[in-house]
């Protein structure tokens, strides 16, 4: 569905953003969020442009790992940057999942 690959566009690029707002001062949550953000928006607009939702398995991967990430890189020092990427990690693991298993109906022709 493409509105699924949109939420997922918009939330890459909230993820980039908050790299260079949430994480300025910790170099690994900052570089962590910018290149999780890069992969979901680039992912998601791959979808929209090629309409393959076999990489919305890639999109989901990608929101498991931001749900991960705060376990795996050191984010005491940002409380607010931990609380994003799991609700953003959550949503677009949902999403992306979601997005992978919809198969259109097929359209029937009569000639």
């Amino acid at each position: 569905m493409r509105v699924l690959s949109w939420i997922n566009f918009i939330l890459g690029l909230w993820l980039i953003f908050a790299g260079f707002t949430m994480g300025r001062g910790v170099p690994g949550v900052m570089t962590e969020e910018i290149i999780l953000g890069i992969i979901i928006a680039a992912l998601s607009l791959a979808v929209l442009r090629t309409g393959n939702t076999g990489l919305s398995w890639l999109i989901a991967l990608a929101g498991l790992w931001t749900l991960l990430a705060p376990t795996i890189v050191n984010y005491t020092a940002v409380p607010r940057a931990r609380g994003n990427d799991i609700t953003v990690g959550v949503l677009v693991l949902i999403l992306g999942v979601i997005n992978a298993l919809y198969r259109p109906a097929a359209v029937r022709t009569h000639i």
